[in-house]
């Protein structure tokens, strides 16, 4: 390669890298807002949980 060529391979690789690390961090964010969608529906599922069987145990008592 002469000089010229490689100055213009490098750019053209960093821009694709800048592309690559602007997707990733678009998929970071999207799965980190589905872990913590996923986690809320934990929390909310072990409450009801907890509320339907203090609810069997007031039955049987």
């Amino acid at each position: 390669m002469v000089p010229g060529e490689s100055v213009q391979a490098l750019t053209s690789e960093n821009i694709t890298l800048k592309r690559r690390v602007q997707q990733l961090t678009r998929e970071h964010r999207s799965l980190q807002e589905r872990l913590e969608g996923a986690r809320s529906n934990l929390r909310f599922s072990d409450k009801r949980i907890a509320d339907l069987e203090a609810q069997l145990l007031e039955q049987t008592s």
